[in-house]
């Protein structure tokens, strides 16, 4: 593969900047009088009527490769399992323990690379996610709050995260047989399939407990364009230039602008244990993108 654009890798930042964004926006609108399972189904259905309206409107031609098609609605299948295992973690056990292990998806993304190409990650791809899954742990003072009761949602974390990993790699592998709308609109619409099934046999309410209407739209259709259209948008496009490794990697951008939404929107204190997490991350991100020295050159005649 060759080496990653600048564009692409920005480009890959900014969707977990937009994550970020997504997570305290999330926490008012639970306190608007959303639930997750709404929230979720809700932006699945923006997401697929705005590709929807893209693809009609590009006139975008239909892959007929089976391959392609077998790799992108399991991508689908397995993207529904992101929100909807963390919903259960969420439910189980506190979100610092969940979301800290969220970030596994940078080790098993590389994990997953390796089974499928047996290529190991370089030394600079496993330090920086360490040092990513170090900062995240730190930023929410982990190890002060996993002790057996508050761990009863892990599993369902990890599972989050293999799901996540899973999908990076999958979205990674498409390669450019269709336009990114179209394989944005198949990930939406069968991922909100999947999430509608859930529902329907958990017997979940999803009808939003929110007095005005205009309220419920605009809450759905912001977060829905802010957390599913642009970030599932730039990572489907920008995602098989970066590969998976590198923007599993470069997603972390997420945790520091979270600290950062949660201070301004949410009143969340930013004590000495998150501005570390932070350096932490911000190091892992910016560790693979440093300049290797060149290699000692032999004086002339020896």
């Amino acid at each position: 593969m060759q080496k990653p654009d600048p564009l692409s890798c920005v480009m890959m930042a900014l969707v977990g900047a937009m994550w970020g964004l997504h997570g305290p926006a999330i926490k008012l609108a639970f306190a608007a009088g959303f639930t997750f399972p709404q929230l979720v189904l809700g932006e699945y259905l923006v997401g697929s009527l705005v590709f929807g309206a893209a693809v009609l409107w590009q006139r975008a031609r239909i892959p007929t490769d089976r391959r392609f098609w077998s790799i992108l609605l399991t991508a689908g299948v397995i993207g529904c399992g992101v929100p909807l295992f963390l919903f259960w973690a969420y439910q189980l056990g506190p979100v610092p323990i969940g979301a800290t292990l969220l970030f596994l998806y940078v080790p098993f993304t590389q994990l997953i690379n390796f089974i499928v190409t047996r290529k190991p990650p370089s030394g600079r791809e496993l330090l920086s996610a360490a040092l990513v899954i170090g900062g995240a742990a730190v930023a929410a003072n982990f190890l002060d709050a996993a002790n057996a009761a508050n761990l009863r949602g892990a599993p369902f974390a990890v599972l989050a995260a293999l799901c996540f990993a899973s999908f990076f790699v999958l979205t990674s592998r498409l390669g450019w047989d269709a336009t990114p709308a179209l394989r944005s609109l198949v990930c939406c619409v069968v991922s909100g399939v999947m999430m509608l099934i859930i529902a329907a046999g958990a017997g979940w309410s999803l009808v939003p407990n929110v007095p005005v209407f205009a309220t419920a739209f605009f809450w759905i259709l912001g977060l829905g364009v802010f957390g599913q259209v642009i970030p599932v948008f730039l990572m489907v496009h920008f995602g098989p230039r970066t590969g998976s490794a590198l923007g599993s990697i470069l997603t972390s951008t997420e945790l520091p602008v979270a600290v950062l939404t949660a201070n301004l929107l949410l009143g969340d204190k930013i004590g000495p244990a998150q501005i570390t997490g932070v350096v932490l991350v911000l190091a892992g991100i910016a560790l693979p993108h440093l300049r290797r020295s060149p290699p000692p050159t032999a004086p002339v005649g020896m």
